[in-house]
């Protein structure tokens, strides 16, 4: 299976790459703002400019790549009692800049405090963390065509708060397998996190991105897996079953085979991540590598949506995903096996405002066997982006020793202004498979994070 997934991400790659260039009809729209979670799939994306002027908020909005960041901090959200932004003209010069310049810039900050019901080993029962992002983004070259090669850049840095932990180590610690916080964790210093180089080609037949990637934006994705906007347990954000790396060299390639929405998606990329390094030469010097094949049907399949956000822009979707991971003897932490598994999702939009998931996974050599997990997201309102969540997972750790653990989670995002959000959100653990001694965790949370 390791060949055959190698095999699968590299010729997707290589085909994108070097797919004949075809006369395709404009879809800048697109990339202009035009977002495409509200859209409906039998509709030209032509027609649907008016996303930008506020019509219709992000319902699930966002990636964690450079561009999904840029174009959620862009978009217009309006509200009832709700206050006016007070970036209106940094945002008016930020886009006169992209308009000169082909360069689109923005970041981000946020702050996530978690308390639990019990202390960690440290004797601490709360962790906050902060998370600072500046994304750059601009084509190479076919400027403002649907082929156009584009480069992104990610800047952040990641730190404590007035805390000795952050919200992920925190988590652990308080006695959950699975952190309570997926990405609100602790760098060295500030650095670069992404760099990379997408592009469609061949009227969106094929996609491909190649650089420092970060990975779980391709694994396995759908659109709640981003804890700045939506669910802060790693349960319902990625898969626990998966040992996915994080920031590191790889490379993605996507075919749709059809116009019915089918897809084959395939990558490759280091196994071991750098939050702020460069891993490219990890990548020759190890070969310990991390493979993905993933085959299922997307509601975005050739809409010009970007590689990097198809899976976490992808309110239809539903997909098998295939992987395997090198063993890394000389692991930071502790010597790993190699391990492999299958992962599977669906999700879909019940009317406008609704969308449920099914999520499981199976693993053989990972620190977790089995998992699986279903919700919801619920927008109250079509006037502004506010966004209740609710989901409940089981996980069975592969050491038998330990105990199955139930998570159960909920969230309301409240959109203050265009720029602003506040997100209070209660979790609720069932045996915590790493505190033999309780039988229950409650973590209280609250997050706030400002785009700029």
């Amino acid at each position: 299976m390791k060949w055959l997934l190698f095999a699968a991400g590299i010729s997707l790659a290589g085909s994108a790459a070097f797919a004949q260039d075809q006369d395709l009809e404009t879809t800048s729209d697109l990339d202009d703002g035009a977002h495409p979670l509200l859209i409906d799939q039998d509709q030209d994306l032509e027609t649907t400019s008016d996303l930008d002027d506020g019509a219709y908020p992000i319902l699930l909005d966002g990636t964690l790549s450079g561009h999904g960041d840029l174009k959620e901090g862009m978009a217009t959200k309006r509200g009832f009692l709700r206050f006016d932004t007070k970036l209106g003209g940094w945002e008016a010069w930020k886009e006169q800049v992209r308009k000169n310049t082909g360069i689109s810039f923005g970041g981000s900050l946020g702050v996530m405090w978690q308390n639990f019901s019990d202390t960690t080993p440290l004797g601490d029962r709360d962790a906050v963390g902060g998370k600072l992002n500046f994304n750059i983004s601009r084509d190479l070259f076919n400027a403002g065509t649907p082929e156009a090669l584009t480069l992104a850049i990610v800047i952040e840095d990641r730190q404590p708060v007035g805390t000795d932990l952050a919200p992920t180590q925190g988590g652990l610690l308080a006695g959950s397998i699975v952190p309570t916080a997926t990405t609100y964790g602790e760098f060295d210093h500030l650095g670069i996190t992404q760099l990379y180089i997408r592009q469609n080609l061949s009227e969106n037949r094929f996609q491909y991105t190649i650089g420092k990637l970060f990975a779980p934006a391709f694994i396995d994705a759908y659109p709640f897996f981003d804890d700045n906007r939506q669910f802060f347990n790693q349960t319902f954000s990625t898969s626990p079953t998966i040992p996915s790396p994080l920031r590191g060299f790889g490379a993605v390639g996507v075919w749709y085979p059809t116009e019915g929405g089918q897809y084959v998606q395939g990558g490759v990329f280091s196994a071991n991540s750098d939050d702020t390094g460069f891993t490219l030469d990890d990548v020759f010097d190890t070969g310990e590598l991390f493979y993905n094949l993933e085959l299922g049907w997307s509601g975005l399949a050739r809409t010009g949506t970007p590689v990097n956000a198809r899976g976490p822009m992808d309110t239809n979707n539903a997909h098998l995903s295939f992987w395997y991971k090198d063993a890394q003897p000389d692991a930071a932490v502790t010597s790993q096996p190699s391990a492999k598994g299958v992962a599977f999702n669906a999700n879909y939009m019940a009317g406008q405002n609704l969308m449920w998931f099914v999520r499981g996974g199976y693993s053989q050599d990972y620190i977790n066997r089995r998992n699986l997990t279903a919700g919801f997201g619920y927008r109250p309102s079509e006037r502004y982006s506010d966004l209740l969540g609710f989901g409940v997972g089981w996980v069975e750790p592969s050491n038998n020793a330990l105990r199955d653990q139930y998570t159960a989670e909920a969230f309301y995002r409240f959109q203050v202004t265009s720029n602003f959000a506040v997100t209070p959100d209660i979790q609720y653990v069932q045996d915590p498979a790493l505190n033999p001694s309780e039988n229950d965790l409650w973590v209280f949370g609250l997050r706030a994070r400002v785009t700029f």
